[in-house]
């Protein structure tokens, strides 16, 4: 029987993984909500629906219509203060966006990122330098319809917390502290095509070849693993599908959503010679979302049915449970400059036993954060504190950014986790209090 504490490391660093999920853009979703109104997933310009990323480069491409290319550059480090202590990142990265709207109907969307791991760095001995494009497809549209075919990271849900709906893309773990959303999803082939209706808008996504968590690897500060894993990898090789309708009222929206999806994490069984066997397993979501701004406030829901999701027991053999996972956030802008908001997490084992390993019936997560802006919002700062159970774990997060010009920006960061429970995700992480900074040139 394998114990907790030997969980494989994407069980173990589940927690890390949520908390790299709902670090990144709680500034951002604070500042962007307006009093009355909502934030939405994306920008419609005459039928053509643009991501986020992608509708901030194409504001600063009608600016600017000669530089379609936005380029930042960027240099990390990170002390892991608690004995051993030791210079945990030290890297250099160069990230590349490209953002072209041609012929009135077509738009090009790129983004990549290559990072060098320097001397020192965790990963710079087993891995050098990673290179990653979480973006790269062909957007048209015809009418009403929105056609986008080519490398992309689908977002869904509400939640910065955990992934309840937002499990279509799957997410590089490999940092315990990674703030960056965009960078936590990984791209992977899909054609999506949205319909816009009066009665809302219609989504469907097919990914001919779902992609896998990046989890940490040999060698690195975060690889836990102790396993010897099979080549082949065995299971379900279909393809993921899934549609989603959402409806957009004067002051709320609500989306409903379903698809089959092969989970971003292997199944792991146990053969008789010791080794393990990764799993492809599908499940199937049933799930919904919405957002209803009244007054100073802004309150977020979410849940989803997750059925036959696959869980580990005590031999390391996979057990299929129905798991029903909720969420519902609040939060409060007491001014332009300044919000308070908390999540709540509570995920589901239906049917659940004393020998399903690394999960209890009910997982619940609290996240508390506040935002402020100033110097003219050149300066923000976040303080953030993560609560699990009932596997008790912490993180406190204390970060700001200041935007030096309009070229360069700096920032700092101080992370405490902090658990006495062997059964806890952070168990083995404990001890990576971190301090962090990082200067990014843009242009």
């Amino acid at each position: 029987m394998t114990s907790p504490s030997a969980l494989p490391a994407h069980h173990r660093l589940l927690l890390a993984a949520s908390l790299g999920l709902l670090l990144d853009g709680c500034a951002a979703q604070a500042l962007a909500q307006e009093v009355g109104g909502l934030e939405v997933g994306g920008l419609d310009v005459g039928g053509l629906e643009v991501d986020q990323a992608g509708a901030a480069d194409s504001a600063g491409t009608a600016a600017a219509p000669e530089s379609p290319l936005r380029v930042t550059l960027a240099h990390e480090l990170a002390y892991k203060a608690e004995q051993p202590d030791r210079l945990i990142k030290n890297r250099t990265s160069l990230r590349l966006e490209y953002s072209q709207f041609f012929l009135d109907h077509f738009v090009v969307q790129f983004s990549g990122k290559t990072t060098a791991f320097l001397d020192k760095d965790h990963r710079h001995d087993a891995e050098g330098r990673d290179t990653t494009v979480s973006q790269a497809y062909l957007q048209t549209s015809t009418g009403q319809t929105s056609l986008r075919v080519g490398v992309q990271a689908l977002a869904w849900g509400e939640s910065l917390l955990a992934p309840i709906t937002d499990v279509v893309s799957p997410r590089d773990n490999r940092e315990l502290f990674n703030f960056n959303l965009e960078e936590l999803r990984i791209g992977q082939p899909m054609v999506a095509v949205d319909q816009y209706s009066k009665v809302g808008r219609w989504s469907m996504f097919w990914i001919p070849k779902p992609s896998f968590n990046k989890n940490p690897g040999p060698g690195t500060a975060y690889s836990f693993d102790p396993f010897k894993y099979r080549a082949r990898i065995e299971g379900d090789n279909g393809a993921e599908y899934g549609a989603s309708w959402k409806k957009n009222f004067e002051s709320s929206d609500v989306t409903l959503m379903a698809a089959s999806l092969v989970d971003n994490d292997y199944g792991l069984a146990m053969n008789a010679d010791g080794t393990v066997t990764r799993v492809k397993e599908r499940y199937t979501l049933a799930g919904m979302s919405f957002n209803y701004a009244f007054k100073s406030f802004v309150l977020r829901g979410e849940a989803a049915l997750k059925s036959a999701k696959a869980f580990d027991n005590g031999a390391l053999q996979i057990v299929r449970k129905r798991a029903f996972d909720s969420y519902l956030g609040l939060d409060y802008r007491y001014s332009a400059s300044l919000t308070v908001g908390v999540e709540l997490v509570n995920q589901h084992i239906a049917g659940w036993t004393d020998d399903i390993l690394g999960y209890a019936r009910d997982n619940r997560s609290l996240l508390l954060n506040v935002s402020k802006s100033m110097l003219h919002d050149d300066l923000t700062v976040n303080l953030l504190h993560f609560q699990n159970g009932p596997y008790r774990a912490s993180v406190t997060v204390l970060e700001s950014t200041y935007k030096w010009n309009d070229h360069v920006t700096l920032g700092w960061n101080a992370s405490v986790p902090d658990t006495n429970d062997r059964r806890s995700p952070l168990w083995n992480v404990r001890d990576q209090k971190q301090v962090g900074f990082k200067i990014q040139y843009q242009f």
